[in-house]
């Protein structure tokens, strides 16, 4: 096991205090029981280009003002 894994693993289990070998064994269960594991943009292959308006202001930077910012009232 690379050193920058055990040491997550290491860390880990001293927070949710329990052995490493439990955190591994979930983690393998876990991987063993996915259902079509297929990444996101596989599943949307599909969609990609397929909305397509034409229309390129969406980059302007007058639509983008604001974007990101947080509003809280």
């Amino acid at each position: 096991m690379p050193p920058e894994l055990s040491d997550w693993l290491e860390k880990r289990a001293r927070e949710l205090n329990r052995p490493k070998s439990e955190i591994a064994r979930e983690a393998l269960m876990s991987q063993r029981n996915r259902k079509n594991a297929e990444s996101v943009v596989a599943r949307a292959g599909d969609l990609v280009g397929k909305f397509a308006s034409n229309r390129k202001d969406s980059s302007h930077k007058k639509h983008l003002k604001g974007f990101g910012s947080c509003r809280r009232s």
